[in-house]
């Protein structure tokens, strides 16, 4: 894949609607609707039940509004990743303990590794937790393994574990407590230094994935599968390569949050708990406007989801009594409120449902970057989808190699 014109691609696309992607809907509501192509809106509010949910999913029913058909097109076109194929079974023993979707992942992860790593002898695993993915690679491979965690607890439990397996050959696992950081770490540098040795992170979250990237640039493998992309900071996280520096996107944080939210495998089940999650937290700001003006955007919060189910009052006594709030409504008045202001709270819930569109763009982006960093630091360099998105939403995987 040429990343650098995918890059410029996707920017390109991307750059104009960045009224849309780069600011929070319900904090800057109703200015925040401003943006939003009216042809859009008019459109979305024309849409069903059946056909929110096709929207969710990044599909268009009906006869969509044609800048918004040509531009969900062609994000789609150049959001479209290769997959890897294949799987590397594991036994009812090796998954003894493990959820579902942790042995999806390992067995994904194992049946990428086979073909590449026939030169590694050793590796580095960064917040390896328990060790399951060092486990079976020192046992499948045969390498020396170091996995790396800041969790001395959850590294007890792995040391417990290998104890009872009780392999026949033994294992060459060693556990290291330590946070892996930027800047000099005489301890642990040198166990990513070599060609011989391969830098493994399953979901490094956050900037942890681009410490992992520049602690790599000596190692003969890397893997990186990245995630938590709210918590990075701008400019210091993005761009990071040079190609990206000269076209970079007005990130923000709401566009670094909006790149965790690229999921459109929702049940029918999930995409009502949605709706019904932002019927209820937007109503609420509605209300917390009217009633508290001076407090300017109040944040709700997460409620237990138990007070999703039941009545709107209900569930705004609990967010006005956590907040030390008091409207001077009855129970009656605030469900009442909340009948009021479902045309308002649907256009809101519309609003989201467009701006998730650019949500898997703006992820691929970040990725892009990354991938070309390694390609200005000497790597061969794959991007592919490796995980179900159903199990796993955030399934991309940055592959670098410095052997053919």
């Amino acid at each position: 894949m040429d990343f650098q014109a995918r890059l410029e691609a996707l920017t390109h696309q991307l750059r104009p609607w960045s009224p849309l992607w780069s600011r929070s809907i319900l904090q800057g509501w109703p200015g925040s609707g401003v943006a939003y192509p009216e042809d859009w809106l008019a459109y979305a509010r024309s849409l069903d039940e059946a056909g929110e949910r096709r929207l969710d999913q990044g599909a268009l029913a009906g006869v969509p509004p044609p800048a918004l058909d040509a531009l969900l097109g062609a994000l789609q076109e150049l959001t479209a990743l290769p997959w890897h194929e294949g799987l590397h079974a594991l036994t009812v023993a090796e998954t003894q303990g493990l959820s579902a979707k942790k042995t999806h992942e390992l067995e994904r992860v194992l049946a990428l590794l086979a073909p590449r790593t026939r030169f590694i002898h050793q590796a580095v695993d960064i917040g390896g937790g328990m060790g399951h993915l060092a486990r079976l690679c020192a046992r499948t491979f045969g390498w020396t393994f170091h996995s790396i965690d800041r969790d001395a607890a959850l590294q007890d439990k792995g040391r417990r574990w290998l104890t009872r397996t009780h392999p026949p050959g033994g294992d060459t696992l060693c556990f290291i407590q330590a946070s892996v950081e930027d800047g000099l770490q005489p301890q642990l540098d040198p166990l990513f230094s070599g060609w011989d040795r391969a830098s493994l992170g399953l979901h490094t979250c956050g900037p942890l994935a681009l410490t992992q990237i520049r602690k790599s640039q000596g190692a003969g493998f890397v893997l990186n599968i990245g995630c938590c992309y709210d918590k990075l900071e701008v400019p210091r996280d993005y761009p990071v390569s040079r190609f990206g520096s000269e076209h970079p996107l007005p990130f923000t944080p709401h566009a670094l949050a909006l790149t965790t939210r690229g999921r459109h495998h929702k049940t029918e089940e999930e995409f009502a708990r949605m709706k019904r999650v932002y019927a209820w937290r937007f109503a609420f700001d509605l209300l917390s406007r009217r009633h508290f003006p001076e407090r300017g955007f109040v944040r709700a919060g997460d409620a237990p989801r138990a007070l999703y189910a039941e009545r709107f009052a209900v569930y705004a006594r609990d967010r006005l009594e956590r907040l030390g709030l008091d409207p001077g409504m009855t129970d009656a008045e605030l469900n009442a409120f909340e009948v009021s202001v479902r045309a308002e709270t649907r256009d809101l819930l519309l609003c989201h449902l467009l701006r998730d569109r650019f949500a898997r763009a703006l992820e691929v982006v970040l990725l892009l970057d990354r991938a070309i960093l390694l390609e200005e630091s000497g790597f061969q360099v794959e991007l592919l989808q490796l995980f179900d998105p159903r199990q796993s939403p955030r399934n991309l995987a940055l592959i670098a190699s410095r052997s053919a």
